[in-house]
């Protein structure tokens, strides 16, 4: 077989691999995913883990590599065009949740959505390796975001700031990923428009803008 065929067949298997271990992880945690799930699911045997990525853990860590590098650099060009749009002047804290909530939405609803679910499971159940891994590729898209709130939010201290922007995030990011969500399971609500992006972005933008704008505490 001639090398550019092996090396298409090694590709292939490859993304094969990690499609399947993305489904898994997402679906069952990092901790529970089992590398016979991934196997089977992208129809190879364990051999070709191990050749491809050495482990379990070494898969893992590059599927979420993948995931968060993309991610990382939709929400930060949000962030950035944000804050252009509104030079000279500082942005105000709704169009910098916008620049938050607007992506995830978006990402959380197309093809980046089982990596979406499995960041929040790194925040759950994760291995320390994998929990340092996501803390060490987002600091710097965290660190901006807190840098422009406390510029336009001066009243607040940084670690104020820090503490109302984690909180966003998680609010933002059970919201998107539950499996259970209470707009659906509450008698009385009206589940449908859950699935209404324009919605969910409008509630969320609302809703984040009041936690992150509030007098200090």
């Amino acid at each position: 077989m001639k090398r550019q065929a092996v090396q298409q067949i090694e590709a292939d298997t490859r993304e094969r691999i990690i499609s399947a271990a993305v489904q898994v992880f997402a679906k069952s945690g990092f901790s529970a995913g089992t590398v016979r799930e991934i196997t089977e699911i992208a129809e190879v045997n364990i051999a070709a883990v191990n050749y491809h990525f050495g482990s379990k853990d070494g898969l893992a860590k590059h599927v979420l590599e993948l995931g968060i590098a993309s991610i990382i650099q939709v929400r930060t060009d949000s962030l950035r065009a944000c804050v252009a749009r509104h030079r000279p002047a500082s942005p105000t804290v709704e169009s910098i949740c916008e620049a938050l909530v607007v992506p995830l939405v978006e990402l959380g609803s197309g093809r980046y959505r089982d990596v979406m679910t499995l960041l929040t499971h790194a925040r759950a159940d994760a291995p320390p390796f994998i929990i340092a891994l996501v803390e060490e590729k987002f600091a710097p898209l965290h660190e901006e975001f807190v840098d422009v709130l406390q510029r336009v939010l001066p009243e607040l201290s940084r670690t104020e700031i820090a503490l109302r922007y984690d909180c966003a995030r998680g609010a933002i990011l059970q919201t998107l990923v539950t499996l259970a969500p209470a707009l659906t399971l509450v008698s009385g609500t009206h589940g449908a428009s859950a699935g209404n992006h324009e919605v969910t972005t409008r509630r969320l933008v609302s809703f984040v803008a009041g936690g992150l704008g509030a007098p200090p505490s």
